[in-house]
């Protein structure tokens, strides 16, 4: 029972399963002395040592036994106290004891401990001094437990005092539980959260706390900052904002949603606050929502935007999608033959592939008893250089490698220089990112060509549809090239998965030709 308790740099680590194990069980192993020896009365040392010797050692439970034996005269206590000093870190002790706040186990702790009276008398005496609140909030306060602290300082009823506390250690939502069932002050912590959440960049919080406090200005703008349009402008009618502030508000949010390409939501702030059906069915265009541009000129009678914006918004669409298609076939056409050479020369020669060239000059043993140890060292640099695996122990001394080489060499990973050896997995990644930037355009190919086709625009529809089942013939293909069966792992040891292609549905008006 009478093990090492002090703390060594080792319990500092993160416990291990085996640890937590042993830690159960010399847990029960203490339960059932405490069971046992509770009623006897001269084993309140081997009672102390179950306590402190548990896994976390309970210090708490020790200090209570220590305090338990005051009746018992004066002698026992310093006997106890001599005790427990001796299986614990006393500084941590007389932390414990100044927790439990009791003043006088701790004045004994500190003299057991031969601290130097300069250093923590005058502080007990200042603590002996206040009142019992006031006393509970200082002892925490030193001891870093400032949830505890603030609880203990709200009972002092001292408010000014509370608000300096909750700005210094952030315990708003500490202080917020505490004051709910009163209103006037909860709405000044909660005035100070917004504020701090404000400062934060936390700005969708922030405006809902202002909106809690009908402090529609603030939210207004906190809304705004956070990109929250509907929200920002509801405030904002609220406060109210006059019609010429309130136009200018939404005109800047539809400029910021125009640049966030979100043109679904500035479309509809050109509708709803600005009523210009014009620059609306523009913004439904630039997104390809040609439907909601078609139903919004119909609703509102302008019939005359149908030549003047559809049209022109699908043909805006149909030559910035051509571009992106070309795009993409031009890139396959390129990377996926390239990846393709990549492969037949590493299957070909992979020493030479990974550049794993060995100087003739160079000591290489040839003791069999120490192959695998130079191999470990020397060979590793070889292969697993480039795919981050090794195949036995590396001796840390000889291959440990700087940060600095590290980020070196992440940055020739991310360049994926012609020739390097890196080029593979970057030209591999790229296809798989064009993948997902086909399947994400099938949706606005597919509106585009009905609406081409809904516009009399027979052959341009075809034109871009052709294109895109062009472009997911030539994914489908590289697919089973690129992204091989066999499916090696990545660097963590998961497995690389090949992207699954989404399946294109063509309209049966013209793919078949009119």
């Amino acid at each position: 029972m009478y093990r090492e308790t002090l703390p060594a740099e080792e319990s500092k680590a993160r416990p291990t399963k085996s640890t937590e194990l042993e830690g159960s069980k010399v847990n029960r192993i203490c339960d059932v002395f405490l069971l046992a020896l509770r009623d006897r009365g001269r084993n309140f040392k081997n009672l102390i040592t179950a306590q402190v010797c548990r896994n976390p050692p309970n210090l708490d439970a020790g200090l209570f036994e220590v305090a338990g034996l005051r009746p018992q005269g004066r002698e026992k206590v310093d006997e106890a106290v001599e005790h427990i000093c001796f299986l614990a870190d006393v500084n941590r002790l007389y932390d414990n004891a100044l927790g439990l706040y009791d003043l006088q186990l701790a004045v004994l702790i500190a003299q057991h401990a031969q601290k130097d009276p300069r250093e923590y008398l005058p502080f007990l005496q200042n603590l002996h001094k206040m009142s019992q609140l006031r006393r509970q909030y200082s002892i925490d306060d030193y001891l870093g437990r400032h949830q505890k602290a603030l609880k203990h300082l709200c009972g002092l009823d001292a408010f000014d005092d509370v608000k300096t506390y909750v700005s210094k250690h952030s315990l708003y939502k500490d202080a917020l539980d505490f004051y709910r069932y009163k209103n006037e002050k909860y709405s000044v912590l909660m005035h100070m959260h917004a504020e701090y959440l404000q400062s934060q960049s936390q700005y969708k919080d922030a405006g809902t706390a202002f909106q809690y406090l009908n402090n529609y200005t603030k939210a207004s703008n906190s809304y705004r900052l956070a990109h929250s349009w509907e929200e920002s402008l509801s405030c904002a009618s609220l406060i109210p904002l006059p019609n010429d502030q309130l136009r200018s508000l939404a005109e800047a949010l539809a400029s910021d949603c125009a640049e966030s390409k979100d043109f679904f939501s500035a479309a509809t702030i050109h509708l709803d606050y600005l009523t210009d059906v014009p620059s609306a069915a523009k913004m439904f265009c630039k997104g390809y929502f040609f439907r909601e541009a078609f139903r919004i000129v119909v609703l509102y009678q302008q019939s005359e935007l149908l030549d003047a914006v559809l049209d022109p918004g699908l043909l805006e669409g149909m030559a910035t999608m051509t571009g992106l298609l070309a795009d993409c076939k031009g890139q396959l056409n390129a990377q996926v033959p390239r990846i393709r050479e990549l492969c037949v020369k590493k299957a070909e020669d992979p020493l030479a592939f990974f550049e794993g060239d060995v100087d003739d000059s160079a000591d290489i043993p040839d003791n069999i008893s120490l192959t695998l140890t130079d191999a470990s060292t020397v060979g590793a640099s070889l292969f697993t250089r480039y795919t981050n695996r090794s195949s036995g122990t590396v001796a840390t001394n000889a291959t440990r490698r700087t940060s600095k080489n590290r980020r070196r060499e992440e940055r020739r990973r991310a360049r994926g220089k012609k020739g390097s050896v890196y080029e593979e997995e970057y030209l591999v990644n790229s296809v798989r990112r064009l993948i997902e930037r086909v399947n994400s355009a099938q949706d606005e190919v597919g509106r585009l060509v009905e609406w081409l086709m809904k516009r009399g625009m027979a052959e341009r529809a075809r034109a871009v549809e052709g294109m895109m089942v062009e472009i997911m013939a030539l994914c489908r293909r590289c697919i089973g090239e690129v992204f091989t069966a066999d499916k090696e792992e990545d660097d963590d040891g998961g497995t690389v998965l090949e992207p699954i292609l989404r399946e294109y549905k063509t309209l049966p008006f013209h793919i078949h030709g009119q």
